[in-house]
């Protein structure tokens, strides 16, 4: 008897390619053969139902200007007359020869998918679904499907990729729930002679729905219909003649899709249907339901058959019988003595399942306790997906025992905690190991394609990063992206060495061993509702880097050195950028893994600050510091931050091309920048550090910051802070930043949807926040509490004697935009605002220029100057790169305002041609800051595993 290894042992055979789950139709089309051929049911229904839901995308596809739009004018005259314009582009592109034909193939796949999934539904009493045999009449469909697509079908699918399900791949859930739903639908609606229409939404509903109309058919109703559409896609007249003839004649539709969050999917399709003429009472939503998220309330009058999480299938898998019939499966040489193992929880919408067992076996040696690890993978080829990415990491990641029935089994590393528990932040992953797994990942598991570009809808990296960009333009944001912005960000991150990317390394989950570090997470985050779809392996390494923040600059170059390859500075900023907007979106929902909002913004913030620095500072960066002496004498500036040195942008602050000329031509002409903010100190150390500023005013002057050394003074200490947080923390949907030490920070929502409280709760707050001494200030994303008596022009005074000035200096020049700014304004020789000054500074009688934000900056520091930054040889900026000059246009849209808009548009149009030309890929900007590369050191080399 052979025992458990530790180990899997090596062998000489080559590593089997990791397959994309994001397959076309040809490989769709070969994976159900070959699944077929084999007598597996399962995997040939999950790649027949891929087919069509592969299919009726691209036959329902419809331009994405035109789907937006109708989207945001749902319910209005406009949005009808998009509606009925869309769904006539789908029935006068479904009258041409070659959509005909697709619909013809398409019948037949759907008749395949229905007698799949029927011999799916077949094998669920013997508790298997991996193996059976397809049955006679799905033998004849099979011989009947052909050995390959059809030419001129694959002609017109050509560039259509799959969208692997959430219901199968990253949920846990399981055929045995749609008979489960089934059953309990014929509990409630006995009559089996009734026509029933199941609908589902897609993506998981092209998967879903077959499987619900097989079981409904075993339960013995004999007129069972499957479609599927989705809540944003165009129909044909056809398809919408068909619904309201199914309305006329008493069919009673059934809705399914994954488990809702908010039902706005199901609900999209709900009203679709009764505005096609189904009565509410005759529109039954099947849904299962997670264990933290209650199903939603929908429409009223809509019936619902739900499953709830503690009835899932996936639990009884995890519990111990089933446990028993897995290990008997994966460890057939195994003598198992007895089996302890923990109550799973329950299903989430964030993690698999996991159950950490001790198996007791006989071996020649003696009976001995080994530690597994049963985890929820996903269903089929979805889930049996990991094992050859185990395979291709090997001893990057733990054993991997095997994959049986949704269920794979590893081995639980030594001391390794239970389930779903991170990394601890005070154990953080040596920089160089992070390097090296992101290496090593990207040489053992490439793949054939960047097939991001073709992932519209799916969140690709380059879909979020142009959404994020796109804000630059305002309300023409929509019509510009699929135009210019989206062309120019999936140029920008197109890599020539796609691979298959972890997608959770900024919240993953490690565990150190005699080896080095293992990742235990090694296939959640990819193909994953978790994480943004990319192919590039720097977009790993982006997540790695905000685990490590201070080796981020030592890391990058690590990695080229190590691939051979170079990533340009304008990849890098997006990849940062997007990771943080990830890590933020988790975080909002709870995950419990990675960093938290606040410290998620920041890193989205750091990304830009670091690349435009990089563009506009980097040979300012070895000026000499000025000595004592001559610092007595220095130029100082005061800048506030927010609406001035930089502004939102999708719910994160970044600096504009005029931004940061004007911070250049205050460098190059000898005047010290020191920033006035409301932000707090790691903030403002960021900027500190990333810009070459000697420190600055933070938390309205409540805190400054000394860079050189890098040390944080508070300047207040009497209010009851703590009193007015347990008063903030007991509101709902409220979130406190943790960074802020005096003032208090308050919002409500993410992204570019993050507010401040409203005046209601604000008024309502001013008698706990007068007791405790602050005042409420009102920001366009938070609102923040602020001690009463602090003003930036005190804090400014109190810095500039904690940086050695002499007595009564006072500023040449600030600038401010808000209330808070106005007594440093005044205070300052010159002081005054940029065209988006609050009225509180407009009231004031303070200089209000007249361009808004950086622009208004930058005609600040013209005055001071006397001429325009970046307009003479002192401070002329470097010349950029393709890349970097279309991104920093995008970034200067707003900067001329709506007059200036079209030269502008112009402007981007023309750097997006020069980026797409044969020198695209030369950028030049490299991250400003290298601290972080020489604290990289070589100590950190990978211990040989």
């Amino acid at each position: 008897m052979v025992p458990i290894p530790h180990r899997r042992p090596r062998d000489a055979r080559p590593r089997p390619a990791v397959p994309d789950l994001h397959a076309d139709v040809p490989e769709l089309h070969r994976g159900l053969l070959d699944a077929a051929e084999r007598g597996d049911p399962l995997d040939a229904y999950l790649y027949a139902a891929g087919l069509v839901q592969v299919c009726e995308d691209r036959m329902s596809g419809t331009p994405w200007l035109l789907s937006r739009a109708a989207a945001q004018l749902r319910g209005t005259g406009a949005g009808t007359v998009l509606r009925r314009t869309l769904d006539g582009t789908v029935t006068v592109a479904g009258l041409a020869p070659a959509p005909r034909r697709l619909r013809a193939w398409l019948s037949d796949v759907r008749q395949l998918t229905d007698t799949l999934a029927d011999a799916v539904t077949a094998r669920l009493p013997d508790g298997d679904t991996d193996r059976g045999g397809l049955g006679g009449r799905g033998d004849a469909l099979l011989e009947r499907f052909g050995a390959q697509v059809p030419p001129g079908t694959a002609a017109l699918l050509q560039g259509c990729v799959l969208r692997p399900p959430s219901c199968f791949r990253s949920f846990d859930q399981h055929p045995r729930d749609l008979v489960e739903l089934a059953s309990r639908f014929a509990r409630r609606y006995p009559d089996r002679s009734r026509r029933l229409l199941v609908i589902g939404v897609r993506t998981s509903g092209s998967y879903l729905a077959p499987l619900t109309g097989a079981a409904l058919r075993a339960e013995g109703y004999a007129q069972v219909e499957v479609r599927t559409m989705r809540p944003s896609g165009g129909s044909s007249y056809a398809d919408a003649a068909q619904l309201r003839s199914a309305a006329r004649n008493g069919t009673l539709a059934l809705l399914i899709d994954d488990p809702p969050i908010t039902g706005g999917s199901l609900a999209g399709v709900a009203q679709g249907l009764v505005k096609a003429g189904f009565p509410a009472e005759r529109v039954v939503v099947l849904m299962a339901s997670f264990a933290d998220r209650p199903p939603p309330a929908l429409i009223p009058g809509l019936a619902r058959v739900v499953l709830p999480a503690q009835d899932w299938h996936i639990l009884d898998r995890m519990r111990e019988r089933e446990l028993r019939r897995t290990l008997a499966a994966l460890l057939p040489d195994q003598e198992v003595l007895a089996l302890s193992a923990d109550e799973p929880d329950l299903p989430s919408r964030w993690s698999h399942i996991e159950v950490p067992l001790t198996v007791r076996v006989r071996s020649g040696a003696g009976d001995r306790d080994v530690p597994l690890l049963a985890q929820a993978a996903g269903t089929g080829y979805l889930g049996r997906h990991a094992l050859t990415v185990a395979d291709a990491l090997d001893s990057l990641v733990p054993v991997i025992h095997g994959f049986h029935d949704g269920v794979l089994l590893r081995e639980r590393l030594p001391g390794e905690p239970g389930p779903q528990v991170g990394l601890a932040p005070t154990r953080r992953v040596p920089a160089a190991d992070l390097v090296h797994y992101v290496v090593q990942r990207r040489a053992r598991a490439p793949l054939a394609a960047d097939r991001g570009p073709l992932l519209t809808g799916c969140q690709p990296v380059w879909e979020i990063a142009a959404r994020m960009f796109a804000a630059r333009c305002g309300r023409l944001a929509t019509p510009l992206r699929p135009l210019l912005i989206d062309p120019l960000l999936r140029e920008l991150l197109h890599t020539p060495s796609p691979s298959l990317v972890d997608g959770q390394m900024s919240g993953g989950r490690w565990w150190p061993g005699p080896g080095g570090w293992t990742k235990t997470d090694f296939d959640e985050g990819h193909f994953s509702h978790l994480d943004l779809a990319a192919y590039d392996a720097a977009y790993d390494l982006a997540g790695a880097a905000q685990t490590v923040p201070e080796h981020r600059d030592g890391m990058l170059a690590e990695y080229e050195r190590l691939t051979g390859s170079r990533v340009p500075a304008v990849r890098w900023c997006v990849y940062g950028a997007a990771q943080g907007w990830n890590d933020e979106r988790l975080a909002h929902s709870g995950t419990g893994t990675g960093p938290g909002e606040a410290e998620a913004r920041r890193a989205r913030a750091r990304a830009l600050q670091e690349y435009l620095a990089g563009l506009y500072l980097r040979d300012l960066a070895d000026v000499p510091a000025e000595d004592t002496a001559a610092r007595t004498s220095a130029k100082w500036c005061a800048l506030d931050v927010d609406g001035v040195l930089e502004s939102d942008l999708s719910g994160a602050p970044a600096s504009s091309p005029a931004g940061m000329l004007a911070l250049r031509g205050l460098r190059a002409h000898g005047f010290e920048v020191l920033p006035a903010t409301g932000r707090p100190v790691p903030e403002l150390r960021d900027r500190c550090r990333t810009y070459g500023l000697r420190g600055g005013v933070a938390e309205y002057g409540a805190m400054v910051y000394d860079a050189c050394r890098d040390r944080a003074v508070p300047l207040v200490t009497g209010p009851d802070r703590s009193a007015l947080v347990r008063v903030l923390s007991g509101l709902p949907s409220v979130r406190l930043d943790p960074q802020y030490r005096c003032c208090v920070r308050a919002s409500r929502g993410w992204g570019a949807e993050r507010v401040g409280l409203d005046t209601e709760t604000v008024r309502a707050l001013a008698g706990s926040a007068e007791a405790a001494g602050f005042a409420a200030v009102q920001g366009e994303t938070q609102t923040d509490f602020v001690p009463v008596g602090v003003d930036k022009a005190t804090g400014f005074a109190a810095l500039l004697e904690l940086l050695g000035a002499p007595a009564g200096t006072r500023p040449v020049l600030a600038v401010g935009d808000g209330a808070p700014d106005i007594p440093l304004l005044r205070w300052a020789r010159h002081g005054c605002a940029p065209g988006n000054a609050a009225p509180e500074v407009r009231a004031s009688g303070l200089t209000v220029l007249r361009r808004p934000y950086q622009a208004g900056l930058a005609d600040a520091v013209a005055g001071l100057l006397g001429h325009s930054p970046g307009h003479c040889p002192r401070c002329r900026a470097p010349a950029l790169a393709p890349a970097d000059a279309a991104l920093t246009a995008l970034l200067a849209v707003p900067e001329a305002g709506r007059a200036g808009m079209p030269l502008r548009l112009a402007r981007l149009a023309r750097a997006r041609a020069a980026a797409a030309g044969p020198d695209s890929r030369r950028t030049d900007g490299r991250p400003f800051a290298a601290r972080g590369a020489r604290s990289f050191g070589q100590g950190h080399a990978r211990r040989s595993r």
